[in-house]
This record gives structure tokens, sequence and C-alpha cells, in this order.
């Protein structure tokens, strides 16, 4: 909670279906400590669903990709040397699973509006709602990619025809969710016979520039009808697309400042378009190192440091950002020449201009993504993020392990119960559906004034 906002602050866990990890470093997989290696089969991702859950956050998240880091160095080799982001299993079949062995964790997947079909990802995504009891969100990408694209025969889309295309991809699967099954269709009466109401179930019949869709809706209405939808780019684009349709903020930057600038921006977007901004709720990554002393800190630091890879994280780095670090001598500035990539903080075409070298340097060390608030002992962590609920806005965070379990037990036995005892921990609500706990008003669909329901684009 924040001293604009009482509600209690929410806490996830982000996770990718591989075994070489983006989100913190890469290559700690080779850190005897974690047990990404065994994350091929179910054991592994029971076993972390129900620690997370036990460590009572509120949300076990799932990010991907569809295509292998290849821009570093001008090819696949050095992701697959170190398993970047590899395997890239799908996590839409790993969460039934969890959904199973878990009573009350909300489940979130990253799925790709450039290369789905909307009627299939309806059907899936209304399956996921059913089967999880509404415990199911719906992370919304555009990839970036150029292996992505390759994979599935396509060109590269710029980045803002890619959001064209989402923006198309929305309509239809709210028109399937939302708007093909009346709340009263379903009846399933043994007495009557009668499943549906045939009147009462309709098609969609969409024709568009990228999709043509019939409909019905093959399934009937699931608890939240509209996964709880979630979207994390940053980009000037990005934040219409947000302030349109988000539930809740993936935010990609770290500075309090920009960050309450761009939500209050995002919101005041939200609001003249008719939406109520009050209910966009927002989270910010989390690279935690927590330990009882700073020499014990350090150590753990020192550990992560000799099991890292700077060349692994710059092929991750270079994949996102769509520069080859290797191609530049280390005084040389880098061009930003790319508009299909994602737009990091190096790589926008407002960044201040760095030197490959200034890149190299930085991910020379095993916390390049992390934030020295972050890292400390309990005391110091949680005071600092309670400073920076305060100056950001943010509705809570997304813990991304630097290895597996170890962070998310350091984050419950020892940053937990210093947060709680600030009220900063706690308190998200246990029942109902995903939804309904990250509302004011605890209802389990989307609200009129979102486009999904009122048909506005």
């Amino acid at each position: 909670m924040s001293l604009a906002d009482p509600r209690p602050l929410l806490f996830g866990l982000y996770e990718q279906a591989c075994i070489g990890n983006g989100s913190g470093a890469v290559s700690l997989w080779t850190h005897p400590a974690d047990e990404r290696l065994t994350a091929t089969g179910m054991r592994y991702w029971i076993d972390l669903a129900r620690r997370a859950e036990e460590a009572e956050f509120d949300l076990f998240f799932f990010g991907d990709v569809l295509g292998m880091y290849d821009t570093y160095r001008g090819s696949e080799a050095t992701a697959v040397e170190w398993g970047v982001e590899l395997p890239a299993h799908d996590p839409l079949l790993h969460i039934p699973a969890l959904a199973a062995v878990t009573e009350r964790i909300a489940f979130g997947a990253t799925v790709s509006t450039t290369y789905e079909h909307p009627f299939a990802h309806a059907r899936r995504f209304s399956t996921l709602d059913h089967l999880t009891a509404g415990r199911i969100a719906w992370n919304i990408v555009s990839s970036y990619l150029p292996g992505a694209a390759a994979n599935f025969g396509l060109d590269v889309l710029a980045h803002d025809q890619r959001y064209d295309r989402a923006d198309e991809f929305l309509d239809v699967v709210y028109k399937l969710w939302e708007h093909s099954w009346s709340d009263d269709a379903f009846v399933g009466s043994k007495e009557t016979g009668l499943f549906a109401h045939p009147d009462r179930v309709r098609r969609v019949d969409h024709v568009g520039e990228h999709f043509r869709v019939a409909g019905p809706h093959l399934s009937i209405p699931s608890p939240q009808r509209t996964p709880v939808l979630i979207q994390a780019g940053w980009s000037p684009r990005g934040r219409e697309f947000a302030a349109r349709h988000a539930e809740l903020i993936f935010v990609g930057d770290s500075d309090p400042v920009a960050v309450r600038e761009g939500l209050a921006g995002i919101r005041a977007r939200a609001a003249e378009i008719g939406r109520d901004p009050s209910e966009i709720r927002a989270v910010v990554g989390m690279n935690l190192v927590v330990a009882p002393t700073r020499i014990a800190v350090q150590e753990k630091l020192d550990g992560f440091q000799s099991h890292y890879s700077s060349e692994a994280q710059l092929a991750a780095y270079a994949g996102w950002g769509g520069v080859d670090f290797s191609q530049y001598a280390d005084d040389e500035p880098l061009i930003k020449q790319s508009t299909t990539h994602t737009q990091t903080k190096e790589t926008r075409a407002d960044a201040p201009v760095l030197t490959a070298g200034d890149v190299r340097r930085r991910f020379g060390a095993v916390t390049a993504f992390a934030d020295d608030r972050f890292i400390g002992t309990p005391g110091e962590v949680a005071d600092n993020i309670g400073r920076f609920v305060d100056e950001s806005g943010v509705d809570g965070f997304l813990l991304h392990q630097f290895v597996s379990p170890g962070s998310l037990e350091d984050f419950a036995t020892l940053l937990a119960p210093e947060l709680r005892s600030r009220g900063l921990y706690g308190g998200f609500p246990t029942e109902g559906t995903l939804r309904s706990r990250l509302r004011s008003d605890r209802r389990d669909r989307l609200p009129t004034d979102h486009p999904a329901v009122s048909g506005a684009r």
C-alpha cells in the first residue's frame, strides 16, 4: 500500500518455462544452489508453485519467447552455449497442473498477438479461466525477435505495426469472450435436456485487416469471461495500449519519479477514454539479494558473480534491443537503429548516448539488472521498498530470482517478516477470482467502462 492507495500490495513471482531464465542472470543455472536444470520436469514447477503460495505470493507469472536470441555476434551460438531463455517450453501447458496443486495463488502467462490466432487464443484462455476458477491473467505482447518471425514464416513487423495487429486481435477476443454468449445462455438442465438457449449464443462475424473470425465462441462464459489483462510496454505506443486495455501494468523502469510520471500519463489517458484510472494497478520487477548482514550479502553476490557470464547476458540484451554490441569498439557510440525490437533504456530515441564500452562494463557484473534498493539486509531492503512505493506509486512487485528456489526462500524467510512488520506484506485478498482481488469493487468481470465490454475502439 502507498500513502495515496491504501489497498494491500501485490507480490508475484516471475518465471519462464526454461532453464536459462533471462529475468535475473541467465547463466546462474550453473550455480550449485540453483535447481533450474530440473525445470523440464513437472516436479520442479509443482514445488516452486507450492513454495510461492506458502510464501503468500499473489501471482505466479510466466514470461515467454518464440525464438532464439541471435543478434549477438550475428548468430544464436552464444545463446545456445549458455541456454539463454532455453529451452523455451510452452508456459500455458504448465498452468493447469500448478492450479491443481494450489488453492489461492493466481497465474499469468505471456502470449503474443503476432503469432497466435485470436479464435484459438480465446478458447485456450476460457479453458484456463474455467480450470483455475478465475485465477488466470494474460500478459499481452506483440513479440520482437526476428527468429520468432522466421519460425512462423513471417516478416518482422515494425514496432507500431505490431500494435496495430494487437489492437485488432483484442477486438476479436473481446467479441468472443464478452459478446458471443449471454450470461444466461447456458442452462445445463438434466430435467429439460436443454444445454443452452440457441438464441442467446451469437456469431461474431469479424472481418478486419488481419483476421476473419465467424464464431460463436466455443466456451460457455467463464468466471472472469476475459482473463485479467496485463501489459508491459513502456514505449509511447505501449502506454497508449495500456491506457486502453490493461488492468495490471508491468513497469519497465526503476526510477521512481519516471515511474510515477509514466503511470500518471497512462491513467490520465485512460480517464480520457472513459475508464476508471484508479483500477489500473502497476507492479515493478525486483531482483532481490538479501542476507542477515552486509558481509553475508557480499558473500552471496560474490558467489553469484563466480557463476555469471557477461557474454550470456549480452546475448540476451542484444536480442531484446536489437543492437549487436560485438560489432562496436569500446569507445564507439551505439546506433539506435532498430524499430522492431523492445525499446530498452539504451536504445530508446530519447536515451543518452552510450558507448559499447559503457554497456560491457555494466554487464560485467551479475547485478547488471539489479536495483541497489533490493540488495541488502532485510531491514534495508524493506525500508527501500516502502520508500519506493511512496515515491513511485506502484502497487506491488514481481520477484525475479537469481537462483531458484533460493531467492524465493530468502524473500519468504528474511524479507517477508520485515515487510509484514511495516504493513507492506499480506492482506491482499485470498478468495475469489484474480480480477476480484485486484479491483476495489471486487467484481469478477470487466466493468462497463472497459472497451472489451463497451465496444469502444
